[in-house]
């Protein structure tokens, strides 16, 4: 076994007397089961390195998750793939020309291109890349894959011509976490990518908020690592960091058999499937249930209310993450989904909104979604999960922007309390 953080605070909270530090719990696992990991929740004391500044047992265990995702280094995270954007986009700012998108991006690219004043341009394909680079100067493409749906993008042609340009290839591959466990799933962008964000918390046994920025080549690494001490929190949690070193040494031993097991309860799952088909994906551990003409915003909520809770439900799709520690009932997910009332989808959820988008700076105000007509959105606006905005910051808001805000405001991110931000 090759645990060196999780061993390393094992022997600590075997040894240690009184803890005088933060956080204020002290280790101990009192009041309620919320607390049964708290010895696991320590700070930066002596011997249990910083993940800010790592030359320990964190600088080990990152060596050891390099090495396992193909990656000539890496940097873990304790505030997620967000955290992991911010510190691309900083290296992004630091180099001349535009950074642009292929295809979809979460919120947080976009997010983080404002706040540090990034210009970006969105391309829908190769050829309109080529296109843009006879123009301006790119900097940096960025790309998503696998994305919610357990597709991938092919990414030879897109390093060729990131390549060409003088660009770095940067991969929100944020779903692919699994994949150096079992020969069985895709590979990951390891070849290609030259900082590639990955959020291991999505498919591995891992708290919340633990992420990896990979790296290839050690100038873009150092940059990264400055990069990560400006911007991730100074109080990481070691209960995330234990998380990502035990499951990465689990999985390293038990991954083949593990997502063997998940494979075989898939595919008696599509067998026993009597309401919808099973879409075909990339990852066959990303289940994507489509029920065509279907609400399965509403299919989702009638789940939970069974005690059935699914990753994400996009208009007639339902997507579920399916691990070694789930896939024993995938038997009563389908009985649930037999026995479920089915309402019929009145709109389709990809529908183009029309809007034109503008220039325009000022005062930033919040309005009711009908008093938003006809003024300029100061923020991205989108469904969450997946987090691609739909109404983006300078689109004109129109009244079918009006109608995707009102039937969807419960999942949107963007609003502030289901008022629109617009510029006065």
């Amino acid at each position: 076994m090759s645990r060196d953080l999780y061993d390393k605070i094992k022997e600590y909270n075997g040894a240690v007397k009184a803890r005088f530090c933060m956080p204020a719990h002290s280790g101990q696992a009192f009041l309620d089961g919320i607390y049964s990991s708290a010895a696991f929740d320590w700070t930066e004391v002596q011997g249990l390195d910083n993940l800010l500044y790592s030359d320990g047992v964190i600088a080990s265990c990152e060596k050891r998750l390099a090495k396992r995702y193909g990656y000539d280094n890496a940097l873990m995270l304790t505030n997620g793939s967000t955290c992991g954007m911010q510190i691309s986009m900083a290296a992004a700012k630091s180099r001349q020309g535009v950074a642009i998108a292929i295809g979809d991006m979460h919120k947080s690219f976009y997010a983080s291109a404002r706040i540090l004043g990034v210009k970006i341009r969105c391309c829908k394909d190769l050829q309109e890349c080529e296109e843009l680079s006879r123009q301006t100067k790119i900097s940096c493409v960025f790309v998503t894959s696998p994305n919610y749906f357990g597709k991938l993008i092919p990414l030879k042609d897109i390093k060729e011509f990131a390549v060409k340009v003088g660009a770095l290839l940067i991969v929100d591959e944020a779903h692919s976490a699994h994949f150096p466990y079992s020969r069985l799933l895709p590979d990951n962008a390891s070849k290609y990518a030259d900082i590639a964000l990955v959020s291991m918390h999505k498919t591995l046994p891992v708290y919340g908020g633990g992420a990896l920025v990979l790296t290839n080549g050690s100038n873009i690494y150092q940059e990264c690592r400055i990069l990560r001490a400006d911007i991730h929190t100074t109080s990481p949690s070691y209960l995330v960091m234990a998380s990502m070193d035990y499951a990465d040494d689990y999985m390293a031993n038990h991954g083949e058999k593990e997502y063997a097991k998940v494979k075989l309860a898939i595919d008696k799952f599509k067998a026993n499937l009597k309401v919808g088909k099973v879409e075909e994906t990339d990852d066959f551990s990303r289940l994507v249930v489509k029920i065509d003409g279907v609400d399965c915003n509403k299919v989702s909520d009638r789940l939970a209310e069974q005690g059935v809770f699914a990753e994400m439900a996009y208009g007639d799709m339902l997507v579920f993450i399916v691990t070694p520690f789930n896939c024993d009932k995938l038997d009563l997910l389908a009985n649930e989904l037999a026995n479920v009332s089915l309402e019929k989808l009145d709109s389709d959820i990809d529908v183009d909104l029309g809007m034109q988008n503008v220039e325009k700076s000022g005062d930033v105000v919040l309005l009711a979604p009908d008093e938003a007509i006809g003024k300029v959105c100061a923020v991205d606006v989108g469904i969450y999960p997946p987090g691609v905005p739909v109404i983006k910051k300078g689109d004109v808001i129109n009244s079918k922007a009006v109608d995707f805000i009102k039937k969807y405001s419960s999942r949107l991110f963007g609003l502030a309390c289901g008022m629109v931000a617009v510029i006065k």
